[in-house]
């Protein structure tokens, strides 16, 4: 992990550098409206072009059967803590994109954590922002946290986290969770050059909801949401090894801010035994396919699975576990090139936590019966 100063140079704020965003081809995705990246930004592509891989490089390195670990792991890193840095304590829930060449990192941050199980630190969450032209090699944004604690009194008056991104309309869309006292819901905001965010408004009630991630489906137009829920699955549930209802909920609506939390469905995955959570959704072939992870208590093992689903609501699972290691994001970076970005085992929530990369080549639906 690079994490590069900022500089003061003639670097005009502009379109993305065609030297830097040439590194990797794209992965067959209509391209996307160039963006104008903050001169900070430029200049931190620019250092990490010489040491980036290609992707040949990177395909070299995965799995072919499995995810294999990156063998340098971490590629993202705490903050330092002699400097009273804003993410010095712990690391989580990861969000990649790829874009232009360029991969984004959205990531939530501790500012402290402690090792007696208290969550007093969790008022210190922020979400901060790391560039890559590789998806291996990370550079953090200088103007990170780039999603900052609200005013006392409002709603993320205690934090904010759980972001997820996603890039269309020349916009940057974040939906993230925020918190005021021990109530956490669901908020959006939107940039244009992936560092400047304007949080627009919360746009759930709900309470207790943690693990996002956003769909927007284009066949049918509507905004998918995949999420947690605390109260349908009490934490007494997870605790007992329960196998009520997981608390995985979907929740739908035509647009961004506008989303049917009230009618919300709960999604279980067939098969799988242990409550689940974590859930990353995408669109794969004529349906869908599911990274989750087991719901468990801070400092606890958990792993990461995959399902697969021809509805989005109906779940199998395929393949548990893929990864050990929870909170996992994985993104197609090229054409059955996968990247998995987790945090390392027993260090859900617990201090020092960082990010780490696992690599598969393939197809997902080889994965089945495939563990780590």
């Amino acid at each position: 992990m690079l994490d590069i100063n900022n500089k003061k140079t003639g670097l005009a704020v502009g379109a993305v550098l065609v030297s830097v965003c040439a590194v990797w081809a794209g992965a067959g995705k209509p391209a996307e409206t160039p963006v104008e990246y903050p001169v900070a930004i430029q200049e931190m592509l620019k250092e990490l072009e010489p040491i980036s891989l290609t992707e040949a490089q990177v395909r070299r390195i995965a799995g072919k059967d499995r995810f294999k670990p990156y063998v340098l792991n971490p590629v993202l890193n705490i903050g330092k803590s002699t400097r009273k840095e804003w993410d010095a304590g712990a690391l989580g829930s990861p969000c990649i994109i790829k874009l232009e060449g360029v991969f984004h990192m959205y990531y939530e941050a501790w500012g402290t954590l402690d090792n007696e199980g208290s969550h007093k630190g969790y008022a210190s969450l922020q979400i901060g922002h790391a560039v890559s032209l590789d998806g291996v090699h990370w550079s953090k944004d200088p103007a990170n946290p780039v999603v900052r604690r609200g005013q006392k009194g409002s709603w993320t008056q205690d934090g904010t986290w759980d972001p997820f991104v996603i890039h269309e309309d020349g916009i940057f869309k974040m939906w993230f969770g925020g918190m005021k006292g021990t109530s956490c819901d669901w908020g959006y905001a939107e940039s244009l050059d992936g560092s400047t965010y304007d949080v627009k408004k919360q746009i759930s009630d709900l309470g207790g909801v943690e693990d996002l991630h956003v769909v927007h489906d284009r066949k049918t137009g509507e905004y998918r949401l995949y999420y947690w829920d605390r109260k349908k699955a009490p934490w007494s549930q997870v605790m007992e090894g329960s196998q009520k209802p997981s608390g995985l909920m979907l929740a739908r609506g035509p647009s961004e801010m506008n989303i049917d939390f009230k009618n919300a469905q709960v999604l279980k995955i067939e098969g799988q035994e242990w409550p689940a959570k974590y859930s990353h959704v995408l669109p794969h072939g004529n349906g869908w396919a599911m990274f989750f992870g087991e719901a468990v208590t801070r400092g606890k093992p958990s792993s990461t699975g995959l399902a697969f689903s021809t509805d989005g609501i109906h779940w199998k699972k395929a393949a548990f576990p893929l990864v050990k290691g929870h909170d996992a994001e994985v993104i197609e970076a090229a054409p059955d090139l996968w990247l998995d970005y987790y945090g390392p085992d027993t260090y859900f929530d617990w201090p020092e936590c960082d990010i780490r990369l696992a690599v598969y080549e393939g197809k997902l639906e080889d994965l089945n019966g495939q563990t780590e």
